[in-house]
């Protein structure tokens, strides 16, 4: 590389000259020395000695001569020109001026005269790394990260190991490459161990050497000053107060400069930006996804590109896209993982590879050269956690145990911290440190969670450190108390709220009702979640899931086999298997409740279980049991005075009226359980005892008040988003349709009801008096099969809520037009 050194002659009767020396440029017009482009602080004596110490390069130059050129007129001690010479030294080196004992000094260093323009420093140029595979994916992140360098001078790409914040920096630096025509220097600090090594990585990567009696971060930023160039640090999490200095350093002392940096926490000074890396975007779980799609997702085209170089005949097809799918989606869409996983299609196919994810920091250790032996998956999450202080690591395996995230309330008790102010400062670190990631969009206020992959390493420590037990006790604990909360409020005007509350936190719910086969006092703990679960699974439609529940809860063993809890546990299921029209299979465990009940003198439950025996015998054709039931039940629930009890008995009464066709007494119970619950405030029992009402209104040709009542009942299930319940009004409404010779609309909603039914693997049990029954049976005989059979399929073509916010319309319309489109169709 060649410097230059300018000197302007400001003797009389010379010329001006342009001189270069070393690395060095003299100006002597405007009266400064530059090294390498930058100023270099010179006092004004020391100048004027070195302009005429290089007018004579090579040549000795005596003291006389020199204290009478630099001092002219003055008389001056030799000591003054021992001190200039020295400070020369310092600046330009230790043999730029050589001392000729006794006479004078010769400045030694070759010096060239330039003329004409002064020559630009040459440029550094590009370092940068050179990958030996593709980039896949993050085209709008890049655009974003250019402009952000556009508008910042300190950008930190944030993320946990193997996200690939290096290779988007690097991506990111051959982008904007032409904003910095003095280069682009990557420094990678990985191997760095001692952060007073930072500064002279950084200015090795640049060609800055050290000088004598100078720090080396002031010659850095002394080169740099003038410098448009970009700065890469890389893997700068464990020298992070290093890194944030020597940057902080060049960023404050010069204005051409950008840094560009890489590391699992933020540099946390002045002007920075920080962006988190996201992982690659994920295929979604619909199973029917398109196979042509699925290939320009990102996750899956880094597997495909990546397993291609091992096994060349690779494709994604029809045959294993549902399984590569599934793998991006277990590792998170991160870019290592899916890399190390992709290297295993050598040896196994994608089917082997997804079924041993669950030991994949096992199966995740080996992958293709050109990823270092340290990059394994469970390598770079050891490194993560090291770099964790004690409390930090300890709150990290204890978070772990979330199946789905948390709010800071739950951390706070699973954790077993005093103060929620212990857990801010604790789930903050971590989520600089790129291990905790939040989501502030949820409704109920920020919610936390970890990487399936982070969390899986988390776990296997925790429980290595023999510690899970204790954490899981105070998980089930906290969540068995958050689902009593909810089973409150599952009828009430907060009712949405606490439905889209568990459906968040089902998975934890789920995990803490596994953990109940070995917690210490499991058997209880599991028969109360379950049973504080009962009216969740009812409104949102998932019995698969609550039959699985309640069959595990009521097969642990138990020491009282008549208690209490057992027996609401029997309820909830005896009323589960009612609601989805298994009559027979509700019997049973509602009887057996109704026994335990009466040991305890029980009301509640007693009426509980009589409302559900009274009726399954009512449908089930034994209406002299049924009858006997429902009056028990009534006088049961008046005896307790309460109003919401009575309204269950009234309710009853109201069905087996109805099934033994005594439609005033329906009615008239019907609507006096209409009062009672609407002054209690219960929306789950008012959506059932409208949709009753329609039901017999129907029978009895009262049609404006069944189509009053239906369109309340769809109403209410939309605000109160159960709509899984619609159901019901929807099977009623097509019933109200036939009544009114709409075969067509008929036909459509009883064929979106049976859709709903199906989907959630019910029985498709009307409970229908012999009018409805006819009134059922009635569109296909009309329409004729074939017409019946397409109104009926393009009703199961509808979503639950289009067929709810269809019947709606038409109900409010009266009979409208719904059935001008379905007869438009059938041409």
């Amino acid at each position: 590389m060649v410097y230059a050194a300018q000197v302007d002659t400001v003797n009389e009767g010379r010329s001006t000259a342009n001189f270069h020396f070393d690395r060095f440029i003299l100006q002597r017009g405007e009266r400064r020395l530059l090294a390498d482009g930058q100023p270099v602080p010179l006092e004004s004596r020391a100048f004027d000695l070195l302009s005429v110490l290089i007018d004579r390069a090579g040549q000795l130059v005596t003291k006389d001569e020199l204290l009478e050129r630099v001092w002219p007129n003055r008389v001056v001690e030799d000591a003054n020109l021992h001190v200039h010479v020295s400070a020369l030294r310092k600046a330009l080196g230790p043999d730029s001026i050589a001392t000729v004992a006794g006479h004078g000094y010769r400045f030694a260093l070759h010096a060239e005269r330039v003329d004409g323009e002064i020559p630009r420093p040459a440029v550094l140029g590009s370092n940068l790394p050179r990958p030996l595979t593709s980039f896949v994916g993050r085209e709008d992140d890049l655009a974003l990260l250019a402009g952000r360098l556009q508008s910042t001078r300190l950008l930190t790409l944030i993320g946990m190991g193997g996200c690939g914040k290096t290779r988007l920096a690097i991506k990111l630096a051959e982008r904007v490459s032409a904003s910095f025509p003095d280069g682009l220097r990557f420094v990678d600090l990985a191997s760095v161990t001692d952060p007073r090594h930072v500064a002279l990585a950084v200015a090795t990567s640049i060609g800055v050497r050290e000088e004598a009696d100078k720090p080396i971060e002031a010659t850095l930023c002394s080169r740099l000053a003038d410098k448009q160039i970009l700065l890469v640090l890389d893997n700068c999490e464990h020298l992070v107060e290093a890194c944030a200095a020597i940057a902080g350093s060049i960023l404050g002392t010069a204005a051409g400069p950008r840094v560009l940096v890489t590391s699992r926490e933020a540099l946390a000074i002045a002007g920075e930006s920080v962006v988190r890396v996201r992982s690659l975007a994920l295929p979604s779980a619909d199973p029917d996804q398109d196979t042509r799609s699925l290939i320009a997702i990102e996750a899956v085209c880094l597997f495909v590109e990546r397993a291609r170089q091992v096994a060349p005949e690779f494709d994604l097809n029809e045959g294993n896209a549902a399984a590569v799918a599934e793998i991006c989606r277990r590792l998170d869409g991160i870019p290592l993982a899916l890399e190390l996983a992709a290297a295993r299609v050598k040896l196994l196919s994608v089917e082997q590879i997804l079924g041993k994810l669950d030991d994949r920091f096992r199966l995740l250790t080996g992958g293709p050269r050109s990823i270092s032996r340290h990059q394994t998956l469970l390598a770079t999450l050891q490194s993560s956690y090291e770099y964790l202080t004690p409390d930090e690591q300890q709150c990290l395996l204890r978070l772990s145990l979330f199946a789905s995230g948390w709010t800071l309330e739950a951390a706070t008790a699973i954790g077993g911290y005093d103060e929620e102010i212990q857990v801010v400062e604790l789930l903050g670190r971590l989520i600089d440190k790129s291990l905790v990631l939040v989501d502030r969009t949820v409704a109920h206020g920020p919610r936390y969670s970890m990487l399936e992959t982070v969390r899986h390493y988390a776990q296997d420590r925790l429980h290595a450190a023999g510690a899970g037990d204790d954490v899981r006790e105070r998980h089930v604990a906290h969540f068995l108390e958050f689902a009593r909360k909810a089973q409150a409020n599952l009828f009430g005007e907060s009712m949405r709220q606490w439905l889209e509350r568990i459906d968040i936190e089902l998975p934890n719910l789920l995990a803490a009702h596994a953990w109940c086969d070995r917690a210490r006092d499991g058997t209880n703990q599991g028969l109360d979640l379950a049973v504080n679960l009962r009216t969740y699974w009812l409104a949102r439609g998932l019995f698969v899931y609550g039959q699985r529940v309640y069959a595990e809860a009521l097969a642990r063993k138990s020491s009282d086999s008549r208690a209490m809890l057992r027996g609401r546990a029997l309820y909830a299921l005896g009323q589960h298997n009612y609601v989805l029209g298994r009559l027979h299979e509700s019997l049973d465990p509602t009887l057996e409740a109704l026994s335990i009940a009466r040991e305890h003198a029980d009301d509640e439950l007693t009426v509980y279980c009589l409302d559900r025996i009274s009726l399954a015998y009512g449908w089930l054709g034994q209406t002299k049991l049924a009858l006997e039931c429902c009056a028990e039940e009534l006088a049961i629930a008046t005896r307790t005075g309460d109003e919401r009890l009575i309204g269950f008995a009234l309710t009853a009464r109201g069905g087996v009226c109805r099934v033994i066709g005594d439609f005033p007494a329906a009615v008239e119970a019907y609507e006096q359980a209409l009062l009672l619950f609407e002054k209690a405030h219960d929306l789950h029992n008012l959506h059932n005892v409208l949709v009753n009402i329609a039901r017999v209104s129907i029978a009895r040709g009262a049609l404006d008040r069944a189509r009053e009542t239906l369109a309340a009942a769809i109403r209410l299930v939309t605000e109160m988003g159960t709509l899984y319940r619609g159901h019901f009004a929807l099977d009623a409404t097509s019933r109200l349709a036939a009544a009114q010779d709409n075969w067509f609309a008929a036909a459509r909603f009883q064929g979106a009801s049976d859709a709903a039914v199906d989907k959630v693997g019910g029985v498709r049990t009307s409970f229908d008096d012999p009018i409805l029954a006819s009134l059922s049976s009635k569109p296909r005989a009309v329409l004729g099969s074939e017409a019946y059979d397409f109104a009926y399929e393009r009703g199961r073509e509808l979503s639950l809520e289009a067929a709810l916010g269809e019947a709606r319309v038409w109900l409010n319309e009266g009979q409208g037009d719904s059935h001008a489109p379905v007869r438009d169709n059938q041409g």
